[in-house]
Formats: structure tokens, C-alpha cells, sequence
């Protein structure tokens, strides 16, 4: 499979992504853009879009909503994300312009993931992916199909769609217990590609010490097949980080020889369909090249080794997501 590379951009304001160095700096490494729109930048999107066609590249729409609707798309706001979908893409139809991708980030709602990583009872709040009640069926259901629709209308629209998903998700069996857990509908929505978040430095990182950099790749290598076996060409990863995100304490990578060997992992591991995590974080850790260079390079063959503390988390998650859909069935009228 040809390699693809991408990269996300979640705080760089749209006004420096679109600069000519920006641009070109991403059309030497022959970078897709994923930027990051959310309800205070959506005005801008529209003259990003019109630049990269102009600069020769490719960009996906990520949108974002605000933080108190939950920032990501997930069971919990089904309809206001739709709601924002559809007003960027009416603004770009307005100009006669299109994204080559709209990407859905199903993630729990943002102060659930902050209350989960400070830990305590915050972790156990994180499952169900906010009220209790976005685990029923009904609800479930109603948002399974809200998110089919909107893919099929932005496909309408002769857009592609991505989808990135935690990887929890990735041990699921037959009855989805992490998807229903987490609030994020993986499966049913017809996703043009799926991409696991599978930053190596935030497992070794927010492992608070459980886990080193050789599980953290274990953990990505297994991810990739993981995600390989279940969407097939349609599978993508994430890798990072290079710099922090929305949450503010991202874990990153110490050195450029880390990224290199997690973009070797990955190959090696069956996915080339790889984005990185972030643009802002290039641009902050100069020189951009050496980053670019490593993430786009032909990777030498690579094949980490397994841990025994990487397969007890695949184990544990694996069990607590089938524990979650054997209740599920219990339950269910």
C-alpha cells in the first residue's frame, strides 16, 4: 500500500497555518493538513481552504465544538456536532470551495478525559462518555444513525470522511462494550477510514511510570494490527506527540529518533496511512525539517518487541470490554 502521511494542526491559529511557509513547508513533505475548526475560528476556514488549494494542499476539516458540549463528537451531542458539520460546509459551498476530508474525532466529552486523567473517581466517571443517560439504547441508537446520516452527507457531497477513535475501542469483540463505555459510534457510521490515537508518549507518559517507551511501542504495534485486521485498508494511526493539544499536558516525544521508530513500528506493523500529532508542536521544536523528515522518510524494518506489560493492558481492557457487553445484553430490554 502507497504511503500516506498526514498532519493534525489543533491550536496554531488558521491566520499561521495559511501562511506561504506554512504551506510550503507542508507541500515539500507532501503533508494533507487536518486542521482543527472550532465555533470561535470557523470564519477563517473558508480562506484556509481557498489558500491550501492555491499552495497544492490537501486539507481535511476537523471540526470541534465547544468545550461545554464536549469538544469531540460523541453520543452525548450527536445534533449540535451535525449542526456545526453542516454550517462549515454550507460556508464553503458558499465560495465554491471543498475540503478533501471531513474528520470526526470520537472522543468522551473533553472534561470527562480531564477528570479521568487526574484519576481517582475521575476514571470511573470516564466510562459511559458523560450522562448516564447517552448509554441507553434509545439514545445509542439515535446517535449510531445521527452520525451514519451525516457521514452519507458529506459523502453526498463528493467529500470523503475519516474517523479517529480511542484505542480502548480496538479490543472490542462482537457486543462493542469499549464503544458503548466510551460514547463513541465506531461502527455503524459508514467511515470512509478509521485512524487509532496511538501516541506512544502519552501511554508511557499518563502511565505515570507503569509503562516504558519499549511497551508504549508494543502498544502501537499492536494497535496497528489491531486496527488492520478489523477496517483492512481502511485503517489509519496517529502517532505522537510532538507538542500538546487541547488538554494542556500532553506528554511528548523527547527526541526525533522516537518518532522515527514509531513511524517504522507502524509499517512494520501493516498501516502506512499514518498522521502526525502536531503541526504546532513542528513549528515549536525547530528545526521542522528534521521532524517532517523523520515522519516521511522510508522507515528501516522495524518490529518491536512484545512486553508482557503491553499484552496485561490489551488483556485488562480486552476483559473490562466484554465484562461491559455481557451487562449491556443483561440489561437491554
Amino acid at each position: 500500500m502507497t504511503p500516506r502521511r498526514r498532519i493534525w494542526s489543533e491550536l496554531l491559529p488558521l491566520e499561521v497555518v495559511r501562511m506561504p511557509g506554512t504551506l510550503a513547508l507542508l507541500r515539500r513533505y507532501a503533508l494533507e493538513l487536518s486542521i482543527a475548526v472550532r465555533p470561535d475560528t470557523a470564519a477563517g476556514l473558508p480562506d484556509l481552504v481557498a489558500a491550501c488549494a492555491d499552495a497544492g494542499v490537501a486539507v481535511a476539516v476537523w471540526p470541534m465544538i465547544a468545550d461545554e458540549d464536549g469538544r469531540w463528537a460523541s453520543a452525548c451531542n450527536a445534533a449540535a456536532f451535525g449542526a456545526f458539520v453542516a454550517r462549515l460546509l454550507d460556508a464553503l459551498d458558499a465560495r465554491r470551495l471543498a475540503a478533501a476530508e471531513i474528520v470526526f474525532d470520537l472522543e468522551p466529552p473533553i472534561d470527562a478525559v480531564r477528570r479521568a486523567l487526574a484519576g481517582g473517581r475521575g476514571a470511573l466517571d470516564l466510562l459511559g462518555g458523560g450522562p448516564r443517560e447517552a448509554r441507553g439504547s434509545p439514545r445509542w441508537i439515535e446517535a449510531q444513525r445521527a452520525y451514519a446520516e451525516l457521514a452519507g452527507a458529506v459523502h453526498a457531497r463528493g467529500m470523503a470522511t475519516s474517523a479517529a477513535i480511542v484505542p480502548l475501542v480496538l479490543t472490542d469483540g462482537p457486543a462493542r462494550g469499549w464503544e458503548r463505555l466510551l460514547g463513541t459510534p465506531v461502527s455503524a457510521p459508514p467511515w470512509g477510514r478509521v485512524g487509532a490515537m496511538l501516541y506512544t508518549s502519552l501511554f508511557e507518559g499518563y502511565s505515570r511510570g507503569a509503562l516504558g517507551r519499549e511497551d508504549a511501542v508494543a502498544l502501537l504495534a499492536w494497535g496497528c494490527r489491531a486496527a488492520a485486521r478489523r477496517f483492512g485498508p481502511r485503517a489509519g494511526a496517529s502517532l505522537g506527540a510532538v507538542g500538546k493539544g487541547a488538554l494542556g499536558d500532553e506528554p511528548v516525544y523527547r527526541s526525533v529518533a522516537e518518532l522515527r521508530e514509531d513511524v517504522a513500528a507502524a509499517e512494520a506493523a501493516g498501516v502506512s496511512d499514518l498522521s502526525l500529532f502536531d503541526l504546532g508542536g513542528v513549528l515549536a521544536r525547530p528545526p521542522a525539517e528534521a521532524w517532517l523528515e523523520a515522519f516521511v522518510a522510508p522507515p528501516e524494518a522495524h518490529s518491536p518487541r512484545d512486553t508482557l506489560r503491553a499484552r496485561g493492558v490489551v488483556a485488562a481492557a480486552a476483559l473490562v470490554g466484554r465484562a461491559a457487553g455481557c451487562a449491556r445484553r443483561l440489561t437491554s430490554p
